[in-house]
């Protein structure tokens, strides 16, 4: 018979893997519905063409963004795909794919007030429409319009299930690993 103490660990990190996918999914959603929130908008681009296997490149200057902003792209068709390149001054690249026709990425004003080179790239078979712009994180900056209610609180929620999980997977993981050396002692 199985000692139920054995599986006490696993069990421990299953949950918190769960919460923190619970977290993650919480956070996209968040920012599938930011715009409704965004109170100043900087437009990158507006119904701009590119073509299969194209890109376009665009420069925003650190005087553009605030304290926490976030980029939105929308794609059409929304089937294909598309990829966004931002380069921060640091020179840590990150990237991201479209996914249903929408993309996101949070961008911090840096100290430095270097420019943010961004690329957004047609990766799919069809020539693809874009549109792209800047604003103010409502989340991040605390200037969340009240009236949207609870979903002001959802990206810090959804930050402090992640941080969870995380923690609660380390922590099962480390029980695991103690039940089982206890249980190795006592077969001895």
């Amino acid at each position: 018979m199985v000692k139920l103490y054995l599986v006490r660990g696993p069990i421990i990190a299953a949950i918190a893997l769960v919460v923190l996918v619970l977290g993650a999914t919480l956070f996209d959603n968040s920012y599938q519905n930011v715009e409704s929130l965004l109170k100043t908008k900087y437009d990158i681009a507006q119904s701009k063409i590119i073509l299969a296997g194209q890109s376009v490149n665009y420069t925003l200057s650190n005087d553009q963004l605030k304290e926490h902003s976030v980029i939105v792209i929308h794609v059409r068709p929304t089937t294909q795909l598309v990829k966004f390149e931002v380069i921060e001054p640091n020179g840590m690249t990150f990237e991201k794919e479209s996914k249903d026709g929408f993309l996101y990425h949070i961008i911090q004003k840096n100290n430095q007030d270097e420019n943010y080179p961004i690329k957004i790239s047609n990766i799919g078979s069809e020539t693809v429409q874009i549109d792209a712009m800047v604003s103010e994180d409502p989340f991040l900056s605390g200037h969340c319009d009240a009236s949207f209610g609870i979903g002001c609180s959802m990206v810090n929620l959804a930050i402090g299930l992640v941080i969870s999980g995380i923690i609660g997977f380390i922590v099962g993981i480390l029980i695991g690993i103690s039940d089982l050396k206890k249980e190795k002692k006592l077969q001895k």
